[in-house]
């Protein structure tokens, strides 16, 4: 958004420029007019900058006439030159540079003034160089890219941004529009940063809204990305999440203070429903029971990018605890998870060790786990241990807040 702060510049008394010549003006003596002209002080790249003029003049002059011109600094396309209030989008610059514009104020009477104002635009931190076709020599257009920014996670009443300023290209335009959920008013449709007020949370379950972003360069190349913003329960727990099974239901209550990348992760991916149908493909008496990732036949689903590893939070791989598998790479994981059945120390986190991340623990239903664990297994598609008849997480629930909660889990646990 444009700064609200304001500048008023010198007022100077000129003849008119770059107005229309008009021979009934030519004979009429010139008097002076009084003219002012303001703007934001500062803006940022893709802002929408607005002028605005003000001119006083004896009142027997006749209607008062404007054009507005820029005087420095890059090109800027000027819009409502002729009227008291213009406006213009920044352009993207490589340093920070003012641009200058100024007004003439005319009457019918031949009195006139000027004003000019100034602008400090900051540099765009994505500037792309950008080279033309017509200036020969082979050079030919970098192309534009759109970046409508990360998926979001908000509450009824927010007021939510969409930032593609880290979009790419050479003097680009934007465009927003809204393509599903509850329809939304977006205020700076064609600005960079466009907002809205996100709607209450909808029974049906169209909570989630996906926004488009058109990118336009100068040589009028296009490119689109989108971006969704999910409206959550207010009646949803922020911690605790129902894991319905073919074999029964068990609660997973998550950290957020001691793991919040990997809760959130999580819990992104339960509101995805990211969970329903798949299965735990990995089960291993008195050490884990992992699922998350595949499908019945060991289909593995496409996940968001890796999360960083949090295993040095202070949580330890105890009975019942809830962590995050990965690969050899400490940083690799995604969406699969395993409860522990037993106290697995040696994965842990210690100083010649990544350890693998815990960021919750079973809290009702460990019963449910330890019967998964005792299901028959065997090797399918080069995986090893997995249950001969499928176990499948059914749904993964936040857990609503006025709902009974289940029964406390009976299962020993060691705090860490």
């Amino acid at each position: 958004m444009v700064r609200l702060t304001c500048i008023i510049l010198g007022v100077m008394s000129v003849s008119p420029f770059g107005c229309p010549s008009s021979g009934t003006f030519n004979n009429a003596p010139v008097g002076t007019m009084t003219v002012t002209a303001e703007a934001a002080q500062t803006a940022a790249v893709g802002d929408q900058v607005t002028l605005h003029a003000t001119a006083t003049a004896t009142p027997d002059g006749g209607a008062i006439q404007y054009a507005w011109f820029q005087t420095a600094g890059p090109g800027a396309a000027v819009l409502d030159a002729n009227q008291p209030v213009a406006r213009f989008v920044t352009p993207s610059l490589k340093t920070e540079q003012v641009l200058k514009f100024a007004v003439t104020a005319y009457n019918e009477a031949g009195a006139s003034g000027q004003a000019q104002v100034g602008v400090t635009v900051s540099a765009d931190p994505n500037f792309t160089p950008f080279s033309f076709p017509s200036t020969g020599g082979g050079a030919t257009a970098t192309g534009p890219s759109a970046d409508a920014g990360v998926d979001q996670v908000v509450n009824a009443g927010d007021v939510v941004t969409l930032d593609a300023s880290r979009s790419t290209g050479s003097g680009l335009k934007y465009a927003w529009r809204q393509l599903l959920g509850q329809t939304v008013t977006l205020a700076g449709v064609d600005t960079v940063r466009a907002t809205f007020t996100a709607p209450a949370f909808a029974a049906d379950g169209s909570n989630v809204l996906t926004f488009e972003l058109t990118v336009t360069d100068r040589e009028n190349h296009s490119v689109t990305d989108q971006i969704n913003v999910r409206v959550v329960n207010p009646n949803a727990s922020q911690t605790d999440v129902l894991i319905s099974t073919t074999m029964g239901d068990f609660t997973i209550q998550v950290d957020p203070n001691k793991a919040p990348v990997t809760v959130q992760n999580f819990l992104q991916y339960v509101d995805d429903q990211f969970y329903d149908g798949t299965i735990f493909h990995r089960v291993i008496p008195g050490f884990v029971v992992q699922g998350g990732g595949f499908t019945p036949g060991l289909n593995q689903k496409a996940t968001r990018p890796s999360i960083i590893n949090e295993a040095s939070n202070g949580l330890k791989n105890v009975r019942a605890s809830v962590a995050m598998a990965r690969t050899t790479d400490p940083n690799s994981a995604t969406s699969q998870w395993y409860v522990n059945l037993a106290d697995n120390t040696d994965l842990d986190y210690t100083a010649t060790s990544p350890g693998y991340c815990v960021f919750g623990q079973v809290t009702a239903g460990m019963d449910v786990i330890d019967r998964i664990a005792t299901v028959q297994t065997g090797t399918q598609n080069s995986f090893q241990d997995v249950p001969v008849t499928d176990v499948i997480i059914r749904t993964a629930r936040r857990v609503t807040l006025s709902a009974t909660q289940p029964a406390a889990a009976t299962a020993s646990r060691k705090n860490p």
